[in-house]
């Protein structure tokens, strides 16, 4: 991934990165649970960057007035919608946190789990999050999460509970990747080339946000580019560039309350 501007200086501890397309429903939501967790974790110091991926609702609009008065708020607009690959390969790039984590647009992250996210983001290069109440999923979801998993883990040598979870990311390590993935499957290119660095992690539990009726990440598009990315990835780890993804990752245990 590059840049065309200057990279930004690390003002901040974090930056929160909102990738937000079409969500004028649910930003303002989103942006006040994100203020109330920020209102519980004093000391470290945030920016919130609300990536509009070219939506053509009020998304904008309301931002703009959220960040009118509160100024760790920040809005960038893409001039068309990109996908929340590239979306979130903009908010990268433009973060000035020494840390980035990425909550969706649409409200879907639990307070909990950004506040332990938060808390814990010093403690390892990469924090990460899994949900102990998958019923909430149902039975096809479950499934499939679980063969996802495991194939990542037989071709990857990686053991993870939840591959595709929430995750605090060092930010200098992000910018040094070349990420291709444009849709949901960032998350899972993104943590495997990290852990394939030998990035140093641990793994913290949560729960799934309750009352969502729906799920961005399951269709038939993003089936097939978790099909491609995959393939992609296979030659990038074990022949393009095998020397760099050679290191394996270290777990670091801490006691989550």
């Amino acid at each position: 991934m590059s840049s065309t501007s200057p990279l930004p200086a690390p003002d901040y501890d974090l930056t929160i990165v909102v990738p937000a397309f079409n969500e004028e429903g649910q930003i303002a939501a989103t942006l006040t649970s994100i203020q109330r967790v920020l209102s519980k974790c004093p000391g470290i110091r945030v920016e919130v960057l609300v990536i509009n991926d070219g939506s053509c609702d009020g998304t904008a609009g309301i931002v703009t007035r959220v960040a009118a008065q509160n100024p760790e708020v920040k809005l960038v607009s893409n001039p068309r919608n990109l996908g929340l690959g590239s979306t979130i390969q903009v908010g990268i790039s433009r973060a000035a946190g020494k840390k980035l984590v990425i909550v969706p647009g649409d409200n879907d992250l639990p307070e909990t789990t950004l506040g332990v996210l938060i808390r814990h983001s010093r403690e390892a290069d990469m924090v990460m999050c899994y949900f102990i109440d998958r019923e909430l999923r149902g039975r096809r979801r479950n499934v499939l999460s679980a063969v996802f998993g495991l194939i990542y883990t037989c071709f990857f040598d990686v053991y993870l509970l939840y591959i595709n979870g929430p995750c605090v990311y060092p930010v200098d390590a992000l910018r040094r990747l070349t990420l291709f993935s444009t849709r949901f499957s960032i998350v899972a290119e993104i943590n495997v080339k990290l852990l394939r660095q030998g990035a140093s992690f641990i793994e913290v539990p949560s729960f799934r946000q309750t009352g969502m009726t729906r799920s961005r990440s399951f269709s038939i598009r993003n089936l097939w580019e978790a099909a491609v990315v995959f393939t992609r990835l296979c030659y990038e780890i074990h022949i393009r560039n095998r020397s760099l993804y050679s290191k394996r990752p270290t777990r670091v245990l801490v006691e989550v309350p």
